[in-house]
């Protein structure tokens, strides 16, 4: 966890399935997210990643949180938390990229072309995301 944010984290690896699990869930007027993933590989629901990260969302004061990501996808994982040019807050994220520089290089590109500003000077939190996916 970190101070502002829960960071977001690692969803385990499972043999059987080679996708990742997480949800992502923010607040616009506030800039606060949160993450729901597996991090223990014990096998986890996707009801359980989306309620551990509206949870941490609101404890972050978070009003009100919308799912703004939920993906399947194996591999690396990152989200940038920004402004537009009118001062809204803007999250961009993305999954499943074979390498951390890439999934950051890719997420602050996209930040960037759909109109967030200072996309070289923000923090992008990045995690590899693993999966033990329980139905």
């Amino acid at each position: 966890m970190k101070k502002t944010f829960v960071l977001l984290a690692i969803c385990l690896f499972s043999a059987i399935f080679s996708n990742g699990q997480c949800v992502i869930y923010a607040c616009d007027k506030t800039g606060a997210f949160g993450a729901g993933f597996n991090n223990d590989n014990a096998a986890t629901t996707f009801k359980e990643c989306e309620d551990y990260a509206i949870r941490v969302c609101k404890e972050k004061g978070g009003k009100t949180c919308t799912e703004l990501y939920r993906s399947s996808k194996k591999g690396w994982w990152a989200l940038i938390n920004g402004q537009k040019a009118d001062g809204r807050n803007f999250f961009q994220g993305g999954d499943g990229y074979p390498s951390k520089d890439v999934a950051e290089r890719e997420v602050r590109k996209k930040y960037k072309n759909d109109g967030g500003v200072n996309a070289e000077n923000i923090q992008v939190y990045t995690w590899y995301s693993y999966s033990n996916v329980k139905n």
